[in-house]
């Protein structure tokens, strides 16, 4: 045991090194092992909340055939993750991509990057808080068409979250090493109970359409694959967690790459139970509540469903104290090279937490105002995969253009002659599902993402041209 901690102080002592070469000195708690890492990557993507508020936008444009969205999302899903790992083990920093793609290209065009990634997050980050305030408003019996009472417990979900976030990393790990656990006992209690209870059809109805028309398929499939890509998203969240991981140039992209594996696994057994267990399918759409939930319900019985949902609603709380984690470090990233204004109050670390305090109050603020502005433009919640996977197309974009940078900096993790061929592949999935998100016909969001990148460029050319840091 003794040895354990020797060694495990040696590779901490190597970290802080390698960070003081990367220019930044050792501030917030390094204490993250590679299970920790993981978990609050796999707390975030969290197939248990996701697919249950998500199954019912896939199944009512393809039927239980949208369960192969999963299998071909998750496909591209890792070989993104991939492509992101062999970067993060070569920069492992706080604020992820933003400092990937500022080290790869140019601080500049980092700064835009971590914007799209920051307003991602961000909305992420509300968008998990006010969906627990709706669930958690009906769960516990209140009208969740009332928006005082959903946003009244938003406000103390987010500050619970907070307070959380405050007290150090240490806690924020521990809560998601328990989440890991709830996730894969929630699913298993919950897949079992469906295919022994609840199975009504056979294994073929997952190749049922819905009735579409052979014409309209591929069309809906396509705009289908969002179900699965909303879900399994946000794997970035390891890279943010870098400064606070020990041996981060390892554990970081295995922690992404074992966060996309499991996921996929438990998203696909649950998605074949529901699938399996899923009574008229017109019936289902038309309930007053998710899909998912209520298929719960009607093959479990109401008892059986509030058990069931009570591990959805702690998933979600893992998720949503996970998300509000990695945005508290994009914020302190961001400060620390002054990039965003009043940079000296937010970068500021608490000695006795060791966590950036005033970055926290700035992310829960930030969040309740955006939970707010959700009640009333439900929209506003695309802008967390819009942001997100338009951060990825830069960062990979830069990655094409400097490979060589990636060949003679090579991380503990890399992928040697497929480096480039994967790069490619991953540049060309995020332009696509970016491009899904907001071109007609498909996609709706197109002005939303306009205006977001509208108010970037003004505030970068107003304010941030002349103080961003050069590297």
């Amino acid at each position: 045991m003794n040895d354990e901690h020797v060694q495990m102080e040696s590779q901490i002592e190597k970290d802080i090194q390698y960070l003081h070469g990367l220019g930044y000195a050792q501030e917030l708690y390094r204490s993250i092992s590679g299970f920790s890492n993981f978990a609050i990557t796999f707390s975030v993507i969290s197939v248990l909340s996701g697919l249950m508020m998500l199954y019912g936008y896939g199944l009512q444009l393809v039927g239980p055939f949208s369960i192969w969205t999963w299998g071909v999302v998750g496909f591209f899903q890792l070989i993104l993750a991939l492509a992101l790992g062999e970067i993060a083990s070569i920069y492992p920093l706080a604020g992820g991509v933003y400092k990937w793609t500022g080290r790869l290209s140019n601080p500049h065009v980092g700064w835009f990057c971590g914007c799209f990634s920051l307003v991602g997050w961000l909305a992420c980050t509300a968008g998990i808080e006010f969906g627990l305030g709706i669930f958690l408003t009906s769960y516990l019996g209140f009208d969740p068409a009332n928006l005082s009472v959903v946003l009244s417990i938003t406000v103390v979900i987010v500050l619970l979250h907070s307070m959380i976030n405050i007290f150090g990393i240490r806690i924020v790990a521990w809560f998601n090493d328990l989440s890991v656990n709830l996730h894969v006992i929630g699913v298993v209690i919950l897949v079992g109970l469906l295919l022994i209870f609840g199975q009504r059809n056979p294994v073929s109805y997952i190749f049922h359409t819905g009735g579409i028309s052979s014409r309209a398929l591929y069309f809906n499939f396509a705009q289908a694959l969002l179900m699965s890509a909303w879900t399994l998203t946000a794997f970035d969240a390891a890279a943010n967690v870098s400064e606070e991981s020990i041996n981060p140039s390892k554990v970081v992209p295995w922690g992404m790459i074992y966060a996309v594996l499991c996921s996929l696994l438990l998203g696909s057994l649950l998605l074949l139970s529901l699938n399996l267990a899923l009574p008229d399918l017109r019936e289902t759409l038309d309930a007053d509540m998710p899909a998912a939930l209520y298929v719960i319900q009607n093959a479990l019985g109401p008892t059986i469903y509030r058990f069931v949902t009570a591990f959805v609603l702690l998933a979600q709380f893992a998720a949503g104290l996970s998300s509000q984690t990695v945005l508290i470090r994009i914020l302190y990233a961001f400060s620390r090279d002054g990039g965003i204004p009043l940079s000296q109050i937010w970068k500021y670390v608490s000695p006795k937490y060791d966590t950036p305090v005033y970055s926290v109050f700035l992310a829960s603020g930030s969040t309740i105002l955006l939970c707010g502005l959700a009640a009333f433009l439900p929209t506003i919640t695309s802008l967390s995969t819009m942001g997100i996977y338009f951060s990825y197309v830069i960062t990979l974009g830069a990655a094409r253009l400097s490979w060589k940078k990636i060949e003679s900096n090579r991380g503990r993790f890399h992928l040697g002659r497929f480096s480039k061929l994967i790069q490619t592949v991953s540049l060309i999935w995020a332009i696509f599902v970016t491009a899904i998100m907001v071109i007609p016909p498909i996609g709706h969001n197109g002005a939303v993402f306009m205006l977001m990148t509208i108010f970037i460029t003004a505030n970068y050319f107003l304010v941030m041209r002349r103080t961003i840091k050069s590297e």
